[in-house]
């Protein structure tokens, strides 16, 4: 392939890409959403307030949820292909979440209260960030 028939088919892999990339980026920001609309703090808030316990705790579902997006891009036949698999992705990451909250019973919360971080934070971030890593592997195929 010469230089010439690349900047001919740039166009097109540039469309791909921003399709990709955008879509990727909408499912991610949904999915954060989403899972911060199951928490019962205000995280951004907090957030912007600088609690570390939110920040570990959210980072971590930042990282898992965007492994699977990640890996539906790269793998997708298309958009609609790429859309279906990363609402899959985004809907598995949820579950981890609400699995977890279940699972610690206030543990974060009280945490998050005391603005200490403690195992709470930490285990959640660890495995949402697992979850996103199995998610992405079974997603890449």
């Amino acid at each position: 392939m010469t230089a010439a028939d690349i900047l001919a088919l740039f166009p097109a892999s540039l469309l791909s890409f921003t399709t990709a990339f955008g879509l990727g980026a909408l499912f991610w920001v949904f999915g954060l959403m989403a899972v911060s609309a199951a928490t019962p703090q205000r995280e951004l808030a907090l957030l912007r307030a600088g609690n570390l316990p939110t920040a570990i705790a959210f980072g971590g579902k930042a990282i898992g949820m965007v492994l699977p997006i990640a890996a539906v891009a790269g793998a997708a036949a298309g958009p609609f292909d790429q859309a279906i698999w990363c609402a899959v992705a985004v809907l598995v990451q949820l579950l981890v979440h609400l699995l977890l909250s279940a699972l610690l019973q206030g543990r974060l919360r009280a945490e998050i209260e005391a603005d200490a971080v403690g195992g709470g934070a930490v285990f959640i971030a660890f495995m949402q960030i697992g979850a996103g890593i199995l998610n992405n592997a079974c997603m890449a195929g």
